[in-house]
This record gives C-alpha cells, sequence and structure tokens, in this order.
C-alpha cells in the first residue's frame, strides 16, 4: 500500500509510462513504444507494482488529450484500461461527457459508460442516454439517446432515438428510430436518420420545404443533396404542387483551380392547368486557359413566356424580361512594357419573356462580335489608346447588317501631388452594311466625328476628428468639358443604343448614350465639387457628398426618336449624398435638377436607420420624368422580447399599383425561430399572386416548411437572421477549392 500523498513509478525503469502522486509530476521523456504517459492523482493511491493502481477520493487520471475524474477510479497497467465509478467526468478534444460507471481502454478510446450526460465541443450539442459505447477518438454510440441544442435546463425540442451515433470529427450525426419532439408535441420520426450539427455540407435528404399561392396551390418539395467531392456537389428536388403536377428540380455545382460553374435544369412534364411540358435551362461556366486566355458560357432558356409568372418565387424572377445567351471567348494581356491589350469574341441573344398585355421588342443578336483594346501608356507623355469592333446584327423583323467601329484617341495626363488635368482627343469612325430589306438608298453609310475632352480636377485635404474618431476630410473641385460636332444620324440604324443610367458619374462621360450608333453633339462644360470624410486608421470612406452642374453652350440635336428633336441648352445641377450620416443613419441618394424649367428629373434616393443588428427601416424613393414614380418602404423591427416584424411596401405612385407587399412575423427562441411571412407580387400587367411562408427553425438540426430567408433578405435591405445574432453563424453551401 501506497501511503496518502507519496508518489511511486510503478514500471520497469525503459518504460517510463506511469506516475502517480497528489502532486503535479513532470513527465519524463517516451521511449521508442512511443506510448503515452499516464498521471494519476488522488487523495489517496494504492496498488500493486506495474499490475494495477487505484485512486480513492477526488481521482484525477490524465493521459494525452484525455482527462478522467471520479470518485474512484482503477488503472490496469498491462491492459492500459481503466475502471471508474462515481461521480465521473471525461473530457478530451473539448467533448465532456459525465456519468456513474466507466470501463474504457485508454490507448484505444474504446469504452462504455453507464447513465452518461453528454456535451459536445463548444456546447453546441448535448443531451442524455441509457448507455454510451465510446468507439475511438470523437466517436460516440448513445442507445436510447436525447439530443437537443437548446441550452442547459431548456428541451423545446429534442430528438429521442434508440440509438444515436455522433461523429465530433465530422460533425455529423446518424440516429435510428428517432422521434422529433417540440414543446412535448411529437411532430417527427424516421426509422433512420443522418444531419450534420456544424453547417458543414453533407450528402442526405434535406427538410421539406412547403408554401402556399393561387399558381400553384399546395407547394411541397422535398430536396435531395449530393456531396460528391470538396469542389463538386448537387441538389435533387421534387416539387408538388397541387394545380400544376410535380417538378423536379436539379442543381449541379463545380469549382477547380481553374474553372467553376453551375447547371440548373428544372422539369415539369405535364403541367395540370396548360397540359403542357414545361421546362428551364440555366448553365454559367467560366474557364481560365492560361496565358490570358478566358471563356465564359452562359445560357438561359424556359419553355413559355409564362414559367416565371406561373413557377417562380419571388420578384427577382417574375421580373426577368431577356434571358442572356451567350458564348465568350476573351484574352487580357500586354504586348509589352506598360502596354495593356484586350480582345474578345461571342455570340449573343436573348430569349424575351414578354408581358401578354404590353410587349417589348426583342434586343438585336450578336453573330458575332469582335472587340479589340489596346492601350499604350507613356509614349512621350502621352497614353495611345484604340478600341475598335465588327459586329453581325440580326433580328426577325427588324432590318440587320453589320456595323464596325473604330476609335483611336491620345491623352496627356498631368498629374502632381493635388491634382491632374488630362487633354484628350480622338476620332470615332462607325461605318455598316445593311441587309438589302433596309429602306434607304445608302446601304452602306458611316460616320466620323472627332471627340475632344479636357479633363481636371484638385485634391485638398486636411486631418479632422468627429464624435472622438480620426478622420482625412478632402475637398475635391473638378472640371470637364467635352466637344463633339454635330452630325445628322437619323439615316443610321440602331442596333444598341439607349439612354444610359442616371448617375453622378455619368457627368462626366463623352457620350451619353450607350452603345455606338448614336454620339451626341456635345459642347458642355461640368463643373463638381466633392468631399469625403475617410477613416484615417482604415482609409475606408465613411462619408461623401457631391454636387454639380452641367451647362450646355449649344443646343442638343441628336436624340434616339425619330423625327430627331433639337434640344434648348439647359444647365443640369446633380447632387448625390452616400455613406453614414450618422452611426445609425446611412443613405445613398442621387438627383438631377433641370434649372431652366425648375423641375426635377430624376431621383434615386434610400435612406436606412440600423440602430443595431436586427432593427433596420429602410425609405426608398425613385422618380424618372415621364417614365416611372415608386416608393419602397422595408423594415424589421423587435416588437417585444424574441417577437420581430418583418415588411416591405414597393408601390407605383405612376400607376397606383403594388408592385411587392409583404408582412411577416419572427419569434426567435434560444435554440429555435419560427416564421410567418405573406407576400403579394405583381407579376405582370394585369395578374398577382399571393404567397405564404411558415417556418420553424431548429437550431442546428434542420428547417421544417416553406423558407422566406431569401425573400426576406433581398425584400428588405439590411436584415439580419436574428436566431444567428449573439451566437454562430449558419454556414453556407459555398464550394471549397480543392
Amino acid at each position: 500500500g501506497l501511503r496518502d500523498g507519496e508518489q511511486i513509478a510503478l514500471m520497469k525503469p525503459q518504460s517510463p509510462k506511469l506516475r502517480i502522486g497528489r502532486q503535479i509530476i513532470t513527465p519524463i521523456a517516451k521511449t521508442e513504444d512511443s506510448e503515452k504517459p499516464v498521471f494519476i492523482e488522488a487523495d489517496m493511491i494504492q496498488g500493486h507494482n506495474e499490475l494495477e493502481v487505484e485512486g480513492i477520493g477526488n481521482a484525477e487520471l490524465r493521459s494525452g488529450n484525455q482527462i478522467i475524474t471520479a470518485n474512484r477510479m482503477k488503472y490496469f497497467q498491462e491492459t492500459d484500461e481503466v475502471e471508474v465509478e462515481g461521480d465521473i467526468r471525461i473530457e478530451q478534444q473539448g467533448d465532456v461527457i459525465k456519468g456513474s460507471r466507466l470501463k474504457m481502454n485508454l490507448e484505444t478510446k474504446i469504452g462504455q459508460m453507464d447513465n452518461p450526460i453528454y456535451s459536445l465541443k463548444d456546447g453546441s450539442s448535448r443531451g442524455r442516454a441509457n448507455t454510451v459505447l465510446i468507439e475511438g477518438d470523437g466517436l460516440y454510440r448513445f442507445r436510447q439517446a436525447r439530443y437537443t441544442t437548446c441550452p442547459e435546463g431548456n428541451e423545446d425540442w429534442v430528438v429521442q432515438a434508440d440509438d444515436l451515433e455522433m461523429n465530433n470529427n465530422e460533425k455529423t450525426g446518424t440516429t435510428r428510430s428517432a422521434k422529433l419532439t417540440f414543446l412535448g408535441v411529437p411532430i417527427g420520426y424516421t426509422p433512420w436518420g443522418n444531419f450534420s450539427y456544424s453547417g458543414e455540407r453533407k450528402t442526405g435528404l434535406l427538410a421539406p420545404i412547403y408554401s402556399t399561392n393561387a399558381k400553384t396551390g399546395l407547394d411541397i418539395s422535398i430536396p435531395f443533396y449530393w456531396n460528391i467531392a470538396p469542389n463538386l456537389d448537387a441538389t435533387f428536388k421534387a416539387r408538388a404542387m397541387s394545380k400544376r403536377g410535380i417538378m423536379i428540380n436539379n442543381e449541379f455545382r463545380y469549382l477547380t483551380k481553374d474553372m467553376k460553374g453551375n447547371l440548373i435544369f428544372d422539369i415539369l412534364p405535364n403541367d395540370l392547368e396548360t397540359h403542357e411540358n414545361r421546362n428551364r435551362v440555366q448553365l454559367a461556366h467560366d474557364h481560365e486557359l492560361g496565358r490570358g486566355w478566358s471563356t465564359h458560357l452562359n445560357y438561359n432558356r424556359v419553355s413559355d413566356d409564362s414559367f416565371f409568372r406561373d413557377l417562380g418565387k419571388g420578384l427577382n424572377a417574375t421580373s426577368r424580361t431577356n434571358l442572356l445567351q451567350q458564348g465568350l471567348v476573351a484574352y487580357n494581356g500586354s504586348l509589352g512594357r506598360d502596354n495593356y491589350l484586350s480582345f474578345s469574341t461571342r455570340v449573343q441573344q436573348f430569349q424575351t419573356i414578354q408581358d401578354p398585355v404590353v410587349t417589348i421588342v426583342t434586343p438585336y443578336k450578336r453573330l458575332p462580335q469582335v472587340l479589340l483594346d489596346t492601350t499604350q501608356l507613356n509614349v512621350l507623355g502621352a497614353d495611345l489608346n484604340f478600341s475598335g469592333s465588327w459586329t453581325d446584327f440580326d433580328h426577325p423583323t427588324l432590318v440587320g447588317g453589320k456595323r464596325y467601329t473604330l476609335f483611336p484617341n491620345v491623352s496627356v495626363p498631368l498629374r502632381n501631388s493635388i491634382g491632374f488635368i488630362t487633354p484628350k482627343i480622338g476620332v470615332h469612325h462607325t461605318g455598316y452594311n445593311l441587309d438589302s430589306s433596309a429602306a434607304t438608298p445608302d446601304k452602306n453609310p458611316n460616320r466620323t466625328l472627332p471627340i475632344m475632352s479636357l479633363d481636371s480636377g484638385v485634391t485638398f485635404d486636411r486631418e479632422t476628428k468627429l464624435r472622438g474618431e480620426q478622420f482625412t476630410q478632402t475637398i475635391e473641385p473638378r472640371l470637364y468639358y467635352v466637344y463633339v460636332p454635330y452630325r445628322d444620324q437619323s439615316l443610321l440604324p440602331n442596333f444598341d443604343s439607349a439612354d444610359q443610367d442616371f448617375s453622378f458619374a455619368r457627368l462626366f462621360t463623352e457620350n451619353r448614350f450607350s452603345g455606338s450608333d448614336r454620339i451626341n453633339d456635345a459642347n458642355r462644360v461640368t463643373a463638381a465639387l466633392t468631399s469625403r470624410l475617410i477613416e484615417s486608421d482604415t482609409g475606408i470612406e465613411r462619408f461623401r457628398i457631391s454636387i454639380g452642374q452641367q451647362i450646355h453652350l449649344s443646343s442638343r440635336q441628336v436624340s434616339l426618336t425619330l423625327p430627331q428633336e433639337t434640344t434648348t441648352k439647359n444647365p443640369d445641377f446633380i447632387f448625390a449624398l452616400s455613406g453614414q450620416i450618422t452611426p445609425t443613419i446611412s443613405t445613398n441618394t442621387s438627383m438631377q435638377f433641370d434649372q431652366s424649367k425648375l423641375r426635377t428629373e430624376v431621383i434615386r434616393s434610400g435612406v436606412s436607420y440600423q440602430p443595431e443588428l436586427g432593427k433596420v427601416i429602410n425609405l426608398g424613393y425613385r422618380f424618372t420624368r415621364g417614365v416611372l414614380e415608386q416608393t419602397d418602404i422595408s423594415g424589421q423591427w423587435t416588437l417585444a422580447k424574441r417577437w420581430q416584424a418583418v415588411g416591405r411596401l414597393n408601390y407605383s405612385l405612376r400607376d397606383n399599383n403594388l408592385l411587392e407587399g409583404l408582412g411577416g412575423i419572427e419569434y426567435n427562441a434560444c435554440c429555435w425561430t419560427a416564421r410567418f411571412v405573406v407576400q403579394r407580387l405583381r407579376t405582370s400587367t394585369t395578374t398577382t399572386n399571393t404567397t405564404v411562408f411558415l417556418q420553424l427553425e431548429l437550431g442546428g438540426l434542420l428547417q421544417i416548411g416553406s423558407n422566406p430567408m431569401q425573400i426576406l433578405q433581398r425584400s428588405i435591405p439590411g436584415y439580419s437572421n436574428y436566431s444567428n445574432i449573439g451566437g454562430q453563424e449558419n454556414q453556407d453551401n459555398d464550394l471549397e477549392l480543392r
């Protein structure tokens, strides 16, 4: 026997595996057999040399990354086994298991414990069972087990299983004969189930998704996810709709060092209402070939114009009008020092989704288009640039033909530490070879225009302090002049020109039209002033305010309409504001004001108030004279403890129509969240659709019902998944690069 507190080595000198005692023992070097030292401490230690050691009272055993504490334990040296009883606690790699009786091999970490209460690493999962079989490092099999992610003292939801395997190395669980109980009510049963409790991608059936709306009726989807490889996966979904039938949705994704892409293929073999086969294909592929070469493929097609209106979900689907079908080969490289070369060739067409009441013109096909752009910097202080293109335009009802453009230009950038001056001059030449059906005697019209501009700016800055934060404040005046003489372009076709979208940056462009068929006549000056607040430590721009005055020195004559109308000269005032006004209020607002007519032409305004994560109110207003006027209000807010309200109202003031209405409520408990959302959506000029979403999310296990998260995140800028606030964020299913 050993006296209390005494420490001895019960082993052969050449096998220093065991040290015992109440004091902390410094381990001695391992021998060639690489056995891990075993340390035992207890109030009283007794045993027999090279056979067994027994610790009694506050006993603790340490071996590698494993710690066992209990009232009493016995260690057998020959077999490397331990028998433990009374208030047992095992801790290894963050896993904690408590029980009443344990027998285990320390080397293989295989054993059995009675009446275990377990908490896996980081406390993300816990439960209890009648018995646990420890089958290796991080491998457990629980018999007659209970499992939940709710905190101690709470079992709002629990899985009860006859057999529960937990692989804490892969963060996966497997159940047999399992019942799911929510708030004491059984809501599900499965003879076999497999789940991930870390958010990692894993092969298996996903929770069913259901919703209801006027177009599809009761809508239930059962998805299956196939985790083929770290860079390869697929999702198959059977979608049953009471009014439409059964649709099969398929998605395949891949990612390698040189390429990435995804394929979506949806098919509804026999629509119960239209009695037609309906389908959708979406393919996106990007491939880096090396040495600057790359290919890109984007192909989208649906079987009919009503596909998205009848079967799609969300405004981003139902509002789609032109589906891109394009193949592209591109090169980006150089021909020497300070040279940049870009070349691409593509074939492009669109499938136009027509509104049954208001039809639109299908865009021209490009079969093919070749683009070339090259720049040579610092040639005697000047930058030389050439842009050129050749395109074959085709259309089923409009005049087609071939067009080429040549635009050589030279600029002289003069810069120093406070400002710049950049004069630029170029010649834009456009030529056509029109089809014989063109209603013009000249089948080969052309246009040549000189384009001259002068851009200049100065930057002043100073250090300043606001609300205890250090900023760099800038004052940046800018003056821009452009001159393009008038050429009559009324006899030229218009394959791809349109008015550019409104923005502050458009003030400093040579041509107010996109494309190459129309080039504006210009004799205008733009004066602008910008001030920015930049965080001194990070360089992040916090706030920006800009004003600009655009003055036309002569009347504008080139327009997109026929006959072309002269627009009298008028000064346009532009205002833009973006960034954080206060720590809780942000905005992105721009406005164009016609001073000659004293009226506003364009407004794009958005203001967001977000005092904390999970609370946000957004106000938006969009106006373009004669085109649209819309208001948009959305938000997420706490009504009471654990209760959240969400909503959006997108209304067309011009048409007096509701474009999208959304309202819902969310309840967030400690380990589960329930959401109820109703969405009313305008799918065409004359039709609307109402969808109901009801979802129960059990933290770390599954989601039951219809998932409104994509709808909420798209409809409400700044929306936060409240179930993740203050806790672990959900993992996404992004592919890994192998």
